[in-house]
């Protein structure tokens, strides 16, 4: 059964963009997406429409993948963030992750994207489903 599965792609190269969406499509979801690559667009697309993923390149010429995630964060934005990047030095995944990232998919194992998009949706609608405890008030 296909999920209809709302990506905003923060990535500069449209053929890095089509490789994504087609794994994602390989992976049974059926991607409704905007592609932006400016730290403007960037802002526009996260205030204009609700995503079930943000996944975003690392390096680019108009934004990078933390500086993204800071925009969303600032906007309060919850939305699973993955980046999804050819190049990302260990070091910066690991702060990317601590800024609220929930994870990192190099370029060249694309494989990994569909398992992690579903675990992110998963988790994203299970917090959904378990009401906060209240605390007793005395």
């Amino acid at each position: 059964m296909e999920r209809t599965l709302n990506v905003l792609l923060i990535e500069d190269s449209e053929d890095d963009a089509t490789l994504i969406v087609h794994e994602l499509e390989r992976g049974g979801f059926k991607v409704e997406h905007d592609r932006v690559d400016t730290r403007g667009e960037v802002k526009e697309a996260l205030r204009g429409r609700h995503w079930d993923v943000i996944l975003s390149d690392h390096a680019m010429p108009g934004t990078c993948s933390l500086e993204a995630l800071t925009i969303a964060k600032d906007l309060g934005i919850e939305t699973p963030f993955i980046i999804v990047s050819g190049w990302m030095t260990d070091e910066l995944a690991q702060a990317a992750v601590r800024e609220g990232a929930r994870g990192f998919v190099p370029k060249n194992r694309l494989e990994r994207l569909v398992p992690m998009v579903k675990k992110e949706l998963s988790a994203k609608r299970s917090s959904k489903r378990t009401p906060a405890k209240k605390k007793k008030s005395r």
